[in-house]
């Protein structure tokens, strides 16, 4: 289930996010969501994740999403895509309402009990290319909730003109983030995935995120570099 509450302080989007974040405990150990469990429903959504058709707002209803399809909508909405054998991907079949643009959002927790100063993230980005219009995935972190802070090397744009013969396909990425100061105890970071239109007219393509993984550090160094 997921809590929200409404505070006077805006932290993000003036919700602040309860008991719906995914919690770090060790330093150096991978964190993975394979979205395996993830049904194409608000409430099967995992820990920490949140859905914006909008680019703005947060989903807090059912009615966005559309439950498990392996690809070939024509309703807006957020999905559980099966990308063949029962292997299940958060995404989302935009149109001009829904996810052009929107966002999948993470909220991380540090419970390592130290500060943690470079994480390692991994994922890899899902596509169905059966449109001819070309749509972008950015990726996206913030330490406060409200100020994001692109990685344009991350940025995924799908092809513009439609395969002949379709198949989900996966992209892979990974990079590490290393902060200035510390990321504290208790403390959150936030990741997004923003969504939009890329170019070209008519449909557009269905895609969404798989098999992410994260890893908290203490190192030294404040570089976000990418590999």
């Amino acid at each position: 289930m997921k809590y929200f509450c409404c505070i006077l302080a805006m932290l993000y989007m003036n919700f602040y996010l309860y008991g719906s974040e995914m919690s770090v405990t060790q330093l150096n150990v991978v964190y993975e969501e394979k979205f395996n469990s993830f049904t194409g429903t608000l409430d099967a959504l995992p820990d920490g994740f949140w859905v914006s058709i909008d680019g703005t707002n947060l989903v807090v209803t059912t009615n966005d999403f559309r439950g498990v399809s392996d690809g070939g909508e024509v309703t807006g909405g957020c999905y559980a895509w099966d990308t063949g054998e029962g292997n299940l991907a958060l995404g989302c079949q935009p149109t001009e309402a829904k996810f052009s643009p929107g966002f999948f959002l993470l909220s991380v927790l540090n419970l390592t009990g130290v500060g943690v100063n470079e994480i390692s993230v991994s994922y890899d980005v899902v596509c169905l290319n059966n449109a001819d219009r070309s749509s972008s995935m950015s990726f996206e972190f913030s330490l406060d909730g409200v100020s994001f802070q692109r990685i344009d090397a991350m940025t995924f744009v799908s092809p513009a003109e439609q395969e002949r013969s379709t198949a989900w396909f996966f992209t892979p990425y990974a990079c590490n983030i290393s902060f200035p100061e510390k990321l504290t105890g208790g403390a959150q970071i936030w990741l997004r995935w923003y969504l939009d239109d890329a170019g070209g007219s008519a449909s557009r393509d269905e895609y969404g995120i798989d098999n992410f993984r994260i890893i908290f550090h203490y190192r030294a160094g404040t570089v976000i570099s990418i590999y």
